[in-house]
């Protein structure tokens, strides 16, 4: 887990100082330049402990929770058509810390993650409707150990990934502070890369108080002058390159070993390309093809006596290479904003190597553009959408289609 600590943080920064450089380079090109307004906020929940797992759903263990949340961020400043096109995004860093009411059972989680929300609905100058994301790592968990803790199967690790949603109502008491009500779930996971990895997912209600640090109401009425320029309809390729790891359980009769759970990492490699149809500011959509060779896929495993020591060995023994590879094809979305976007694929494998998984997978993740066809992307790769299978970093380009005519939009651009 050492690497995905490294490559997270590596993430989170390049997502904030990617976004702040879109942030200067509309200023740039904008007649009126602002300082972008910052706040701060403080938010506490309470709700339920999801029982999405036998450890959470056995004796009512952990029925509920409560949490609070420091946030420091900054809004749009409502002086370029990005602001407006984009729903008048906002972003920053968070701290978060949960109390389970069963500290013996998974301890009290302690979150660093970063936000980005935005506009879903705005209603008038003091109500609004708002969406938000948060992506991060937890730490402090009580993860599972054979002998101390044998019964938790929800957490592998005592550091997991942290992944929210939230959608609220925002009521603008005045120029200094605004009241939140709203509703957000988050999910807690390692992404199978130390098992068992049921994960752990939350739902509540919440009240968040914000307080702007150097308010300045927007201007709608100066939205017509920040017209978005038409939009030429086009078909975007992506290309990504995954390498990651994971772990499996495995099927222990006959074979002498104590648990299902083997700890070793297999890698995986991935190879992916997507038809993406661009047919507007603030989403795009398609066709994808994942390809994936996984080392764990059809693995042989047990244990053995060395004849020359007298001691028990685990064996482990690749499966077939054929067996290792599976194909899937995905219906992919993606949500964008200057330089960054959220996705998530719905996909079936066509070639199914590896049985352990289901056929029918999930992925979410994040994208961040490193220069202006390069990107990076974090994302989980789940079935049935809880069964983590692995987490992954991706490094993946985009190939630019020429706008497309209303004669060939369909037709004649659906390879580059």
């Amino acid at each position: 887990m050492k690497r995905n600590y490294l490559l997270l943080i590596i993430l989170l920064f390049v997502t904030k100082s990617s976004y702040a450089q879109g942030i200067a380079v509309s200023d740039s090109l904008s007649p009126v330049k602002k300082a972008p307004p910052r706040f701060l906020s403080f938010t506490d929940m309470g709700g339920i402990v999801l029982p999405t797992n036998d450890y959470i759903r056995q004796g009512n263990r952990i029925p509920w929770y409560g949490a609070i949340s420091f946030k420091f961020g900054t809004y749009s400043a409502g002086d370029s058509w990005e602001d407006f096109a984009f729903g008048m995004p906002y972003n920053g860093i968070g701290i978060y810390t949960a109390k389970l009411f069963n500290k013996k059972a998974l301890g009290a989680p302690v979150s660093l993650y970063l936000f980005q929300g935005g506009d879903w609905k705005r209603f008038n100058a003091g109500w609004s409707l708002k969406y938000e994301f948060n992506l991060g790592m937890s730490f402090n968990w009580k993860p599972y150990d054979i002998f101390d803790n044998p019964d938790n199967i929800a957490l592998g690790s005592a550091s997991n990934v942290h992944v929210g949603a939230n959608v609220y109502m925002k009521r603008r008491l005045n120029s200094r502070w605004d009241l939140h009500i709203g509703v957000g779930a988050a999910h807690f996971s390692n992404g199978a890369q130390r098992l068992p990895n049921k994960g752990v997912n939350l739902l509540s209600p919440f009240v968040e108080l914000v307080y702007n640090v150097n308010p300045e109401a927007v201007d709608y009425s100066r939205r017509a002058a920040f017209t978005p320029p038409p939009l030429e309809k086009s078909i975007d390729y992506d290309v990504l390159f995954t390498v990651t790891s994971r772990q499996i359980r495995v099927d222990t009769a006959g074979t002498g070993l104590p648990q299902r759970i083997l700890d070793k990492n297999f890698k995986v490699f991935g190879l992916s390309y997507a038809t993406m149809f661009v047919n507007s500011y603030n989403y795009k959509w398609g066709p994808s093809i994942e390809m994936v060779y996984d080392e764990s896929s059809a693995v042989k495993v047990w244990r053995q006596i060395h004849p020359q020591d007298g001691q028990y060995y685990d064996r482990v023994k690749p499966g077939p290479i054929h067996k290792r590879f599976s194909v899937g094809l995905s219906l992919k979305g993606e949500m964008t904003y200057r330089r960054v976007s959220f996705f998530a694929n719905m996909g079936y494998n066509l070639l199914h190597g590896n049985t352990y998984d289901y056929r029918v997978y999930q992925i979410i993740g994040a994208k961040v553009y490193l220069k202006d066809n390069i990107f990076g992307a974090f994302g989980i790769r789940a079935g049935k959408f809880s069964k983590a299978q692995y987490l992954y970093w991706s490094i993946g380009y985009t190939i630019k289609g020429s706008p497309l005519t209303k004669k060939d939009r369909y037709i004649n651009h659906i390879l580059p």
